[in-house]
């Protein structure tokens, strides 16, 4: 269909033509998203003065109206009804609008799985930037629309609010909008229930993480914590259901958040809710050294990267729970993180649909994550990790939002680096990092919220009869868990690496950024014999290195200052080769200046004095990715 210009003289014809009408697609990308309806349901949205009682005498005293369902897709105060028969579905509806006190109804939409996709009364407006405010009131006004609001940090983004008098249906009147030439693109806002890709969470000491151990090296000998320059703090985005203080993650390091889900401006969890703790005690935990096993209330669990700083983004309400949240909501809460700061953005959730071939679901939700990648840090743009899901074999491909090309998707592997069964995978799959199983005991350990608050000790509300306390350990610490898993425990992994990459060099782009996680990855996975051949569709480009990532970037710093091809460099290679001085710590690999793997040689001496010294040479080749 092709973009019209709004022409007031013929848009009453236009308007009246299109009254009874019900949209079976919207547009996102460039390409459509076809919709399926449920005849048996509808949604319907009373007048605001009509009460509780009058809508229940309402609804009771037309015939084929069975029931109210409790369904957590509905939005904007709509109703979803259970019918008795679907026969003459789209005339019922008209029926049903036409009724004193009802405001609007709107078919039962399903999308991909038959997962329910429910329109409410708001949808998303991208105008052309050139557009001034009076010109989209008056768009806005001929449809009979009013503004909800702009959504901040994307000039000329609105959510708008349809009206019973704009004689439209939701799903026509976004497609109209979608084909104005004074709009870039438009959708529904639907209410569609994001997940938290994982399910448990605990820790005590380092013997119990071998997930993260597997990533940073060799554990107390020479793992990516000794090497040099990786203090600096770099702020990660813990988008999840809140961020609180912890034993383990002082109020220092947690930054004032925001919360886009009760929106009461206390980004912390509910009281039985720490998902969004596991992914940061994953990230930035502090790694406490001087505990006692069973006896210390500060046990210290291992995260990547102990100088982070988290700043929590809550898109889950306290009961866990994504009702009522919108594309629209995550577009602003991507855009907040990485606007008020944030180096790296944390993804552990998604929606339980893939992305469409011609692109993803939600072009605000796009957008937002796209300008993330391009406007974050300072233009550098901040590497946006997400959790690709853990819908395999049940929904064929990585999960939206981590399918989009903007995304830095991560899957699950077991400690044998073989991927999960449950791990979603596909063309979209950019990596995959150690995790654990699903409603299983003694996975993946980190940070609970303190005391009773949070998941240890309650039940697991998806997984009866286990709970989340760990039986097995004589001192069970209600401050953490030992059960987190799926590709929720295995993005914030990537998230750690990528904060450590900023903290070495934090002039790198988010592309340079994505090519050292994949290029630096172990490809010796699967159960196959021999390496992958990156990208993989079950591993992408391998299993993330922590070591081997920092390493790649380090070429030429022979002395570990963090100061790389210096004097003192040349001085510490000289020194090895010809006074029998000790090799480059944490690696040899640091003598490998012009990365031909073969470390710290003559060869490799000429190239440091040709680069200090005749201004003519090349710097040590950074990164490398010789191993």
């Amino acid at each position: 269909m092709s973009k019209f210009t709004i022409v007031l003289a013929g848009l009453v014809v236009f308007l009246i033509a299109a009254q009874s009408s019900f949209g079976q697609y919207y547009f996102s990308g460039s390409g459509t998203i076809p919709l399926l309806t449920d005849s048996s349901k509808l949604v319907i949205n009373f007048d605001e003065e009509f009460g509780t009682q009058q809508q229940e005498a309402l609804l009771s005293s037309i015939g084929r109206i069975d029931s109210v369902l409790i369904d957590d897709h509905v939005i904007d105060g709509f109703v979803a009804c259970a019918l008795s028969t679907g026969q003459g579905y789209y005339d019922f509806i008209d029926s049903v609008e036409a009724i004193a006190g009802v405001y609007l109804v709107e078919p039962y939409y399903l999308y991909e799985q038959d997962s329910a996709f429910l329109v409410g009364l708001t949808f998303c407006v991208a105008f052309e930037e050139s557009l001034t405010q009076l010109q989209i009131d008056s768009i806005n006004s001929a449809f009979g629309v009013t503004i909800d609001h702009e959504i901040d940090g994307m000039p000329n983004v609105f959510i708008l609010r349809n009206t019973d008098t704009s004689g439209f249906h939701l799903l026509d009147l976004t497609n109209t909008y979608y084909n104005l030439t004074e709009t870039r693109y438009a959708h529904p806002e639907f209410g569609v229930w994001i997940q938290k890709h994982s399910y448990r969470l605990f820790d005590y000491y380092h013997n119990h993480q071998p997930h993260t151990k597997k990533v940073i090296g060799t554990f107390n000998s020479a793992s990516v914590w000794d090497f040099a320059g990786l203090t600096n703090n770099v702020t990660v985005a813990v988008i999840d259901d809140g961020v609180d203080s912890h034993e383990d993650l002082p109020a220092g390091r947690v930054l004032p958040g925001v919360d886009y889900a009760d929106i009461d401006n206390d980004p912390t969890p509910g009281t039985q809710q720490a998902h969004g703790m596991a992914c940061a005690g994953i990230i930035g935990a502090s790694h406490t050294t001087d505990s006692v096993a069973g006896l210390s209330s500060s046990t210290g669990v291992i995260s990547l990267n102990p100088a982070t700083l988290i700043k929590p983004v809550k898109i889950f309400h306290d009961d866990g729970s994504a009702t009522g949240l919108t594309a629209g909501d995550l577009a602003q809460a991507i855009t907040y993180a990485y606007a008020s700061g944030a180096g790296v953005l944390s993804n552990s959730w998604g929606y339980g649909a893939t992305c469409p071939i011609t692109g993803g679901l939600f072009d605000v939700l796009n957008e937002a994550i796209e300008n993330a990648t391009i406007l974050g840090r300072g233009g550098l743009g901040c590497p946006v990790i997400f959790a690709a899901g853990n819908s395999s074999p049940y929904i064929s491909g990585v999960l939206y939002p981590a399918c989009l090309p903007s995304v830095f998707a991560v899957g699950a592997t077991q400690l044998n680096d073989v991927r999960w069964p449950y791990s979603s995978y596909g063309t979209a799959l950019d990596i995959v990092a150690p995790s654990g199983d699903l409603c299983s005991q003694g996975d993946v350990w980190t940070l609970d919220q303190m005391n009773t608050l949070g998941f240890n000790p309650n039940q697991h509300p998806l997984c009866p009869p286990i709970t989340w306390d760990c039986p097995s350990i004589a001192q069970n610490d209600a401050d953490y868990n030992c059960n987190f898993g799926g590709t929720s425990a295995a993005a914030p992994v990537v998230s750690g690496v990528a904060s450590l990459i900023i903290s070495k060099d934090s002039n790198l782009t988010a592309q340079e950024i994505y090519s050292i996680l994949e290029s630096s990855a172990v490809t010796d996975v699967g159960p196959g014999p021999g390496p992958i051949t990156p990208p993989d569709l079950q591993y992408g480009w391998g299993r993330v290195d922590a070591f081997r990532a920092i390493l790649s970037i380090s070429r030429g710093d022979l002395d570990n200052d963090g100061n790389i091809g210096t004097n003192n460099d040349l001085t510490f290679m000289v020194d090895y080769i010809f006074r029998g001085g000790p090799l480059p710590f944490p690696s040899p690999l640091m003598g490998d200046c012009n990365c031909d793997g073969d470390a710290n040689n003559v060869v490799d001496m000429i190239f440091l004095v040709d680069y200090i010294y005749r201004g003519s040479g090349i710097p040590p080749v950074n990164p490398c990715y010789e191993f």
